[in-house]
């Protein structure tokens, strides 16, 4: 690929864009932002406002545009303005339930907008479409570790609505010469998160509570941090690889009671209550990612023993964490390094 190109990021300014849009800047590509803020009437406006001016601190990006991905006319707008040579698209819901409380909304922002993506892409002659999906797609692990030649069978409606875009990846590709590359992550976690998912929960009520409840202690994901998420995601972009699917993931699967204990020894606090597993989300484990780590020749290093203190650590410097949970006085916070 030439030395620069336009790269246009949906959901730029969400926690895997920006970190996404960071490390194009510091390979001189010009890198635009769509964003529409969306707190998926889930993050107070207290957490929401300060992690966006981090994540906008980020990305910096050389142009933003605000406003919905589901707006066709403000979407034709940007490509014309803009004019991308690639474009990545991870302004999704970022997972199942807020999915199954807002039917409505996810369907129109994970299926109707990605065909007004996918075809003003063919409009302009895009070159490549990088498309964020999930390990979700594959449903029930059923202990096995699923490579990319495993059959989906998604057993939520995120995960449903996550196929379907991958599918049509596939047909706009087949029937209009769309390049594209498909994207699997798992269990991201890491600086700027919002509490929404597994670690920053568990940090959250260890704080809060002094206790976190582990649903399923035996359950394992493949926890993988948004610094190197974001390198595969850079990657797929700006390499010459076209036309694939990859699970994009560190590829070791870790207990959940795991991440807990670690989160109880990092804080010097924290009960670990375990219940059975939640059977609204399908158990999974470790994705194979050896195909990504092949064809991109990229091998993720950061373990949990790492990435969960390091977050903890970033977590404590939040005042807007400080000022607005009820943190456990108790834990001594200047022992975390």
């Amino acid at each position: 690929m030439e030395n620069s190109v336009r790269i246009l990021i949906l959901g730029g300014y969400g926690f895997i864009g920006s970190h996404i849009a960071e490390k194009l800047n510091k390979q001189n590509h010009t890198v635009g932002i769509v964003d529409c803020f969306h707190q998926y009437y889930t993050f107070p406006d207290w957490e929401y406002q300060p992690l966006m001016s981090q994540r906008k601190q980020l990305a910096n990006p050389a142009k933003e545009y605000i406003g919905q991905i589901e707006n066709l006319q403000f979407m034709q707008n940007v490509f014309a303005d803009f004019k991308p040579d690639r474009v990545i698209h991870v302004a999704t819901y970022p997972n199942a339930k807020m999915v199954a409380r807002n039917v409505l909304d996810a369907t129109n922002n994970m299926i109707t907008a990605t065909a007004y993506i996918l075809d003003l892409c063919v409009k302009h002659k895009v070159t490549k479409f990088v498309f964020a999906s999930s390990s979700m797609v594959y449903g029930e692990f059923d202990n096995n570790i699923p490579d990319e030649t495993v059959e989906p069978r998604p057993n939520t409606l995120y995960g449903s609505y996550k196929r379907q875009g991958e599918l049509m990846c596939k047909i706009w590709h087949r029937e209009k010469g769309l390049p594209y590359v498909i994207m699997r992550p798992s269990a991201l976690y890491g600086c700027t998160d919002a509490i929404v998912r597994v670690i920053s929960q568990l940090t959250k009520n260890a704080l809060t509570t002094g206790k976190m409840t582990v649903q399923g202690p035996d359950n394992k994901l493949d926890f993988s941090n948004v610094k190197e998420v974001a390198e595969y995601f850079v990657l797929a972009c700006t390499s010459e690889v076209y036309n694939e699917t990859f699970n994009c993931t560190r590829g070791y699967g870790r207990k959940i009671i795991e991440a807990a204990e670690l989160v109880k020894n990092t804080l010097g606090t924290g009960e670990i209550i375990t219940k059975p597993h939640d059977k609204f989300y399908p158990s999974r484990d470790t994705l194979n990612s050896d195909k990504i780590k092949t064809m991109l020749n990229y091998a993720p290093s950061i373990d949990i023993e790492t990435g969960i203190p390091e977050y903890i650590d970033w977590f404590l410097k939040q005042k807007f964490y400080i000022d607005n949970l009820n943190i456990n006085t108790t834990v001594h916070l200047d022992t975390v390094v």
